[in-house]
């Protein structure tokens, strides 16, 4: 690369290997493979890895399906070791699905959540915000899967629409306000 030119990164959302390349993914890499290479044709050097989500619920719920078990039935290190199974089963798939889509991928710098190297970086680049100022501690609601006892993304809540009484309770305030 010609370090005269000035960088642009893609940081694509690492996609959870636990199912095929599907229509979603298709639109979305199309976007970023588009812009990569409008950003090649404008001189920079681009920076376009591709990573691999390999926590979550995701993959454990798939895990759980296509295995006919359940991940508090089973020893942890044995449940562990059938989720990466899984994992390096579909990144396999989804990868073909990237390079026949004709995505300009930089393969050399490709990566798994799921390499102590990964943990290091993402460890390091936390301690680096942390430092500067740009890490706080907050109280936020938490979304929980209780048949799967884990916390869990809004994307995967499913809300439901119920017809129901809203009751307003007035309380006392302090001083009379």
């Amino acid at each position: 690369q010609d370090r005269k030119r000035a960088t642009f990164s893609i940081d694509t959302p690492p996609p959870y290997p636990s199912g095929d390349f599907h229509m979603g993914n298709v639109l979305n890499w199309s976007y970023f493979d588009f812009v990569a290479r409008f950003k090649r044709m404008r001189g920079f050097n681009v920076y376009f890895p591709q990573g691999w989500d390999c926590h979550g619920l995701g993959i454990e719920v798939q895990v759980e399906k296509e295995h006919k078990v359940r991940k508090r039935e089973m020893a942890p290190d044995k449940f562990r070791k059938l989720c990466e199974q899984l994992v390096e089963k579909y990144i396999a798939i989804m990868k073909e699905g990237i390079v026949r889509l004709g995505c300009s991928v930089d393969w050399t710098t490709e990566y798994r959540t799921m390499n102590p190297d990964y943990w290091r970086r993402t460890q390091l680049s936390f301690i680096l915000l942390h430092k500067k100022g740009f890490m706080y501690q907050g109280t936020h609601p938490v979304n929980w899967c209780p048949r799967c006892e884990t916390a869990i993304a809004d994307a995967e809540v499913n809300y439901e629409q119920h017809e129901g009484t809203l009751h307003y309770i007035r309380f006392p305030l302090e001083k009379g306000d």
